[in-house]
């Protein structure tokens, strides 16, 4: 394949939403999810039955479920809204340009280059392709903007720079 050129612009919405979703994902904000859940579950069987567990502690068990179910997303999403407003990389179109040996990214005039070795994962959702660095950056392109043949040339490329990788680690003989 020829190389190609994408450019990409995510709304702050769009950003923000994203960065929720892919925050999700990671098994700290799964565990307090869960604990949330757990402990708004309990505080209301607590209301209706009699319980070793005193009033302050049912109200404080509620309180901490609310915030694990409301307040963190919330101040996650803010958390994302800030960096969004503070990243004029992230408000302005992100040109990427695609070649044989990696990808070209500029965005607001700062040009980064990167080898395929540089990512580690692709991953699908259903309006994102995103790009995983190894140094946890997600580079994210809309779905609209590629085409099935781009989608594959990247897949591909990672995926085999990741073989050679693991085909250069030297192994340990006796």
């Amino acid at each position: 394949m020829n190389n190609f050129s994408v450019t990409t612009q995510l709304s702050q919405v769009e950003y923000c939403k994203l960065f929720v979703r892919l925050s999700y994902k990671q098994r700290l904000y799964q565990i307090i999810t869960i604990m949330g859940v757990l402990l708004l579950i309990l505080s209301i069987i607590r209301f209706f039955t009699t319980s070793i567990v005193s009033e302050r502690t049912q109200w404080f068990l509620f309180c901490f479920s609310v915030y694990c179910l409301v307040l963190f997303p919330l101040i996650v999403w803010l958390r994302a809204k800030r960096i969004y407003k503070g990243n004029q990389g992230l408000q302005s179109s992100i040109h990427y340009t695609f070649t044989e040996t990696g990808l070209t990214l500029n965005a607001s005039g700062i040009e980064s280059k990167f080898g395929w070795k540089d990512f580690g994962n692709v991953q699908q959702t259903k309006d994102f392709f995103l790009l995983f660095g190894y140094n946890r950056a997600a580079y994210f392109i809309k779905m609209k903007d590629l085409t099935a043949e781009q989608m594959v040339f990247i897949k591909t490329k990672i995926m085999s720079s990741q073989s050679e990788n693991t085909e250069e680690k030297p192994s340990i003989e006796n």
